[in-house]
């Protein structure tokens, strides 16, 4: 495990740099201070606004919702700054509120009302599952609890009996237990961002019951399948039959805000392949627009909307960091102003640049 002790006394989890690499932060002291005063406000304003007493993480631009997803999220970013406090808080939510279908998975959307939580669709999201299991698997190797390990491994089974499909390109993971194979069988609806690849890798050193790593390697293939022209961003929603890939006919055929994460996982990656397709993204559309990606229509590579949350300009920042030593722009570290899913993709990035990518850290830092 690769930890950077922090003069804020958290510490960065993700184990993302091979053998080989250089220490972070080879960077000056004053940078990796800055860093980390960086990420103690953000951590701090996260839980302020965007989650409850209780552990729920808030959706503040889904009608306040909480999802298994958002819990996942902050129970990585929990261990990823050293909280244990917190990481028990939203565990604990999590379990309580969110596992209540008859196997270990976790119902997908939490509605807030005055009675209490009210659990408002008990399809599960394959991404937070994974994400949840992930988590507890890095509190594990943070904290020693056998718990967390065995509950992640309770979860993970449960992942691979429901939710790996075998396809002609190998097992996919379907979205959900729900509505996303076809009644014949002959074509399983998937979405790209769905296979988190520091997860996937993570889990794969400590759980067996299912090849891990091929799936993580089919979700390459499913990712560049659906990159086709003119715009080559991949669909949010993709359509697999046989060993054809189209955009989902049950969703808009877009490039959007479930794709967007796809360059942050792959940069989040150990594997070096993975780590170029990410810096890859830098020459598609959109990713050199200072205001942010759009929304790109993938049939046309018309683009519809900018993404402007800082989030996702900060994405699209770090592949061109990655690709063309571009210096990260210091304004998409501004804190306390973008909803819960910006702000989860921002943090996540400003980790991603202190693990892995310390270059591209500006001297403004």
């Amino acid at each position: 495990m690769l930890r950077l002790c922090m003069t804020t006394g958290m510490a960065l989890f993700l184990s993302l740099a091979p053998a080989h690499a250089e220490p972070v932060f080879g960077a000056s002291a004053r940078s990796k201070e800055a860093v980390s005063l960086w990420l103690g406000s953000a951590w701090r304003d996260y839980t302020s606004r965007h989650m409850t007493p209780e552990g729920a993480v808030i959706d503040d631009a889904n009608e306040g919702i909480s999802h298994s997803e958002g819990q996942g999220y902050g129970m990585v970013l929990a261990v990823a700054v050293d909280d244990r406090e917190t990481f028990k808080l939203i565990r604990d939510y999590t379990y309580e509120n969110l596992q209540v279908r008859k196997d270990h998975l976790f119902a997908w959307k939490v509605l807030h009302t005055p009675e209490g939580p009210n659990v408002a669709d008990t399809n599960n999201a394959t991404d937070g599952d994974l994400l949840i299991a992930w988590a507890l698997i890095e509190a594990y190797k943070s904290w020693g609890d056998p718990e967390d390990l065995a509950s992640a491994k309770v979860v993970l089974a449960d992942i691979a009996a429901t939710l790996l499909q075998q396809t002609a390109l190998g097992p996919v993971l379907v979205p959900g237990s729900e509505g996303f194979v076809s009644g014949d069988h002959q074509t399983v609806t998937v979405n790209p961002s769905y296979w988190v690849y520091p997860a996937l890798e993570t889990i794969a050193e400590f759980d067996t019951s299912a090849n891990w790593g091929e799936v993580a390697v089919v979700g390459e293939d499913v990712l560049d399948l659906s990159q086709r022209a003119p715009s080559y961003l991949p669909p949010d929603w993709v359509d697999i039959g046989g060993l054809k890939l189209v955009p989902s006919d049950k969703f808009t055929p877009e490039f959007g805000y479930n794709a967007i994460r796809v360059p942050l996982y792959l940069a989040l990656s150990r594997n070096a392949l993975r780590v170029k397709k990410a810096a890859d993204f830098s020459t598609l559309r959109g990713f050199a627009d200072p205001r942010g990606p759009s929304v790109t229509q993938i049939v046309t590579g018309e683009p519809k909307s900018v993404m402007g949350g800082i989030g996702f300009r900060a994405i699209a920042a770090l592949t061109r960091c990655m690709d063309k030593a571009e210096p990260f722009p210091s304004e998409l570290l501004q804190i306390g102003t973008d909803d819960y899913y910006s702000t989860t993709l921002q943090i996540f990035t400003i980790l991603a640049i202190a693990e892995r990518y310390p270059q591209c850290l500006s001297p403004e830092w």
